[in-house]
Formats: structure tokens, sequence, C-alpha cells
């Protein structure tokens, strides 16, 4: 049947056979014409391509012959739905080729009636959507794996909106934070006693605002039974189709164990620092490649004159006399002993000599090789041993002379 109406304005409507024979001819899409009974009456050359057949081999064929075995049932399922009302149904199902490799499809498709309102076949179009499938399921095992290493190593995964409220967490329930706790507010606003300064979390909202990625940020909050848990959390900024900023997700960490273990050596660290500098007697580290001052305390900043500035921008060689520095670099130049001690001769900064006894034992001083050194003025001692050694030898001599006849 041929029809040149036009719509009012428009162009002239071709009639329903070319209309079918220009969608029929395209490549891009199978389309082909089913009877009732699921026979393939017409196919087009996109569909023939899409299955591996010709178009005869395929006009002999019914759509359960090129149906996957598992999806046979859902089939007819949808055969039924189609006979039951009118309008256009879209499924996916799985097909197969002529070689027997499976492919998935979408199929679109209405069913055509005569004039009496009996079905006369079906009409649909094929979409070979295999590649989209592949994608989705690597995208659900990527997912999967991503969540089960999440689980394994006791991390949850957590998401925020545009205005980094919380809006899923997954996993933290098992550190015995309740997530329901979590949900609707910001990282800042749970953060527990003894948490980060305010400049601390000012640095982190700003980093957030410039939608800036950032990794292994502490805080503490409180889990259910009133206990403060240090959280590590790590997160990336999340961007939609047209780079909109959607929020941010991550995972998160208890490292509260560690937290108190660094807290423990911190506290080790400074009773250390406390000890070293209210020590009585001189006590400085010196590196050992450089011979540079790394730390001194303030019994050494007031024997010596030297203030700490000035020690820490000197080297131990600047404290010797010029003859007794190659003696000083070969003591650093053995590491075979961890421990040594040694009488030597230093200077103050006010010229002054003086003879000091070193102990000395080898560490690490912030990953640097270095010697802490303990130090013993006995300048005054050795005077006297020499005094008595003195007197001692006029006294030998004065009892000699006395022995002598003459």
């Amino acid at each position: 049947m041929k029809s040149d109406k036009r719509p009012q304005g428009g162009p002239a409507v071709p009639n329903g056979d070319a209309l079918f024979g220009s969608l029929f001819a395209q490549t891009a899409v199978g389309v082909a014409v089913i009877s009732p009974e699921g026979g393939f009456v017409r196919a087009n050359e996109a569909l023939c391509r899409m299955l591996g057949y010709g178009e005869q081999e395929l006009l002999q064929k019914n759509v359960r012959d090129v149906t996957h075995a598992d999806d046979l049932e859902s089939t007819q399922e949808i055969r039924l739905e189609f006979l039951a009302g009118p309008g256009a149904r879209v499924h996916e199902r799985r097909y197969l080729r002529k070689d027997g490799s499976a492919l998935w499809v979408q199929v679109v498709g209405a069913l055509v009636r005569d004039g009496s309102g009996s079905p006369q076949c079906f009409v649909v179009l094929v979409y070979d959507i295999t590649e989209l499938k592949l994608a989705q399921d690597a995208l659900k095992a990527s997912e999967s794996r991503f969540r089960r290493m999440v689980e394994l190593s006791s991390d949850w995964y957590w998401v925020q909106d545009e205005n980094f409220r919380f809006v899923q967490l997954s996993g933290v329930e098992k550190r015995g934070i309740d997530p329901e706790a979590f949900i609707g507010k910001t990282r800042w606003e749970l953060q527990g006693p003894g948490s980060l300064p305010e400049k601390a979390w000012q640095q982190h909202r700003e980093k957030l605002e410039r939608h800036e990625p950032f990794s292994d940020f502490v805080y503490t909050a409180q889990d259910n039974a009133g206990e403060m848990r240090y959280l590590s959390v790590t997160g990336e900024p999340i961007f939609d189709a047209q780079g909109r900023f959607k929020g941010y997700h991550g995972v998160g960490k208890d490292v509260t164990e560690k937290a108190r273990g660094l807290k423990d050596l911190e506290d080790s660290e400074e009773r250390y620092r406390m000890l070293f500098d209210i020590h009585p007697r001189p006590m400085w580290v010196v590196e050992n490649k450089t011979l540079r001052f790394l730390a001194v305390n303030q019994a050494a900043v007031d024997h010596y004159g030297y203030s700490r500035e000035e020690f820490l921008s000197m080297t131990a060689e600047q404290l010797r006399p010029p003859e007794d520095i190659a003696q000083l670099l070969k003591d650093f130049q053995d590491p075979s002993r961890s421990y040594m001690q040694r009488v030597a001769r230093h200077r103050k900064k006010n010229g002054e000599q003086i003879n000091v006894e070193i102990v000395s034992f080898n560490l690490a001083f912030d990953g640097r090789p270095a010697r802490l050194a303990v130090i013993s003025d006995v300048t005054e001692r050795l005077k006297a041993e020499q005094q008595s050694r003195e007197l001692e030898a006029r006294y030998r001599a004065l009892i000699e002379s006395r022995k002598d006849p003459g």
C-alpha cells in the first residue's frame, strides 16, 4: 500500500514497505521477522553476520535453535508475554553462533497482528551487547576482588557525598564501630578525644575542597564501647561523566595498635631526650661520616661555652688541637668497636685547653650512623695526679740524698 500523504508543512511519508525495506537493509543492527511459532521468516545481513549463518541457512531455523540452553525457558516465557498484550518488549539473552560460541544480545521486539487481530509475526531488532556484558562482568569481578581484598586486609570501604558526608561504609562494623554513627556526618564531626588540632583538620578540609586525593590521614573516633580508635583513611574524588564533583570514596584501616606503639616509642624517646638534656656531664651525638654535631645537651653548652646553635654548625675536629686530628679521624674510621673509652684534649670556646675522658657508643641517629659520647673533664684530676707524682719524686730524691754518706 502506497501513501503520498504528507503532514501539514512536512515532507511526504514513504509507504510502509519502503520504510521497512530501508530499515531491513541497514547493517548496524540485526533485524528479523519471526513467525508466531518462532521460525525465522526474514533476516537481514547484520543478523546473519552476527550469528555466522547465511540467510537461507537461518531461514531454516527456529529461534530456539539459536538460543543458549540456559535461556530456553525464558525465551518461551517472553514469547507468551509478546502474545499476551500489545507494545514493544526489551529483553537480554544469549544466542549461539553457528560455530557454537555464545554472544549476548538485546532483543527489542513487537507483535504484528492482522486486520482480525490474530498474531501475524514478530518483528525484532537484535543488538550485540557481548562486549558490554564482558565489561560489566569484569567490573563486577574487579569489585568483588577489591571488596575481598578489603575484607582480607581488615579494611573497610567508604563513600562520601559532595558535602563530604558519609553515605556508605562497608566492613567498619568488624572493628566494633557502628556504621550508622558515621552516616550523614563529616569526618571532622566524628573526631574523638585527643584528636588532631584544628589546624590539621583545616588543612584536610582544604584538600577535600580542592578535590585532591589523599592518603594515610589518621584521626581518632570512638567505637561502640566508647574506646578511642586510631583510623587511617585514604581517598580519591569521584566525578560524573560530565566532570562534576560527586564526592569521595576510599578505604580505611584501624591502626590503633600501631599508633599506641608509636606513642609509647615517642614517650620513650621523649624520656631519653629529657635524660640526655639534663645529664650532668657533657653529651653529644656526632655523625660518623662528616663528624658534624647532630645533638648536644645543656651540660656541653655550659662547659664548652658554645651555644647549641654554634655546636650544631661545627664538627668534632674543631674541638681538637691540630696535632690530634689524625687520631680523631682514625678512631671514627674504625667500625669494629661499638664501645670506646679514651683520653683526649679539647679546646673550649675561650681557647682554654682541657683534658677529657670520652666514653662513646655507636648508634643510628635519624637513620645515620653516629656516635653518642659522654665527656668527663679530667683536667684537674690529671693535674692533681701530676702534682702527686712530682711530690713523690721529690720525696724519693730527698730520701735518697739522706742515704748518701757524703
